[in-house]
């Protein structure tokens, strides 16, 4: 028998002005493994110029600074790693508030297997609670209703 794994996601939506064909972002919550592993590439394949030229500078700084100070190769990399582990830390962090700064603009949380399907259940919440269901409505967050 196959467990599901429910895992948090925050919903972020598009900016009002953006394309009507672009849509909403799943970002799930905890530990992001690429970000982990590639740190500054990871930023810049979601287009975050300054976080990665920050975590370069940062990992330069810091293997420059084991150079100097002496450390053999294990303790360099005790070092990497601790970088590298705070990276896979606050990486979806860092993102949220890079499409914060894009004007996507929060949706809430939402419990689901994936992103997609963490996606179709912001819509199906979205179409229940609001008075004109339907995805050329586009509600702010699947709370919000209409006013007489």
């Amino acid at each position: 028998m196959r467990r599901s794994s429910l895992r948090v996601y925050s919903i972020h939506l598009p900016p009002p002005y953006s394309g009507k064909d672009q849509e909403p972002e799943a970002l799930r919550e905890g530990f992001n493994i690429p970000a982990f592993l590639l740190t500054a590439l990871w930023a810049l394949a979601h287009r975050m110029w300054l976080p990665a030229a920050l975590l370069s500078a940062i990992a330069a700084a810091l293997a420059g600074t084991g150079y100097l100070l002496g450390l053999d190769s294990a303790g360099q990399a005790i070092v990497a790693l601790a970088f590298m582990i705070w990276a896979g830390t606050e990486g979806n962090d860092w993102r949220r508030d890079a499409l914060a700064r894009r004007g996507w603009r929060d949706g809430g949380v939402i419990t689901a297997e994936s992103a997609d399907a963490a996606i179709r259940r912001y819509w199906d919440l979205a179409a229940v609670t609001s008075l004109t269901p339907g995805p050329a409505s586009r509600p702010e967050s699947p709370g919000e209703t209409a006013t007489a």
